[in-house]
């Protein structure tokens, strides 16, 4: 672990480096897993608008939108829990 030039490998430098450097990559793992929910409930109000519309076409293709958002979170999910670097 560096910081500019020197190297924090010990002590309580060390430790509140690791613990900073945890929160924001889980920081920007919630981000992203929250933009992608968003997306995936606006996608799925389309889904539903299309299904009003009777346009099977538009429905055919928000459903995929749809399973690609939750193959994402799901493997989000897993990453959670099999990857010992993310702390939860």
């Amino acid at each position: 672990m560096t910081a500019g030039k020197f190297a924090i490998d010990c002590g309580p430098f060390a430790k509140a480096r690791q613990n900073t450097d945890a929160f924001c990559h889980n920081l920007f793992l919630s981000h992203a897993m929250t933009q992608c929910v968003q997306q995936m409930l606006k996608v799925e109000q389309e889904y539903e608008a299309a299904a009003q519309r009777d346009d099977g076409d538009a429905m055919e293709q928000k459903k995929l939108e749809i399973q690609a958002y939750q193959s994402s979170l799901t493997l989000t999910a897993f990453m959670f829990d099999e990857v010992d670097e993310i702390s939860t």
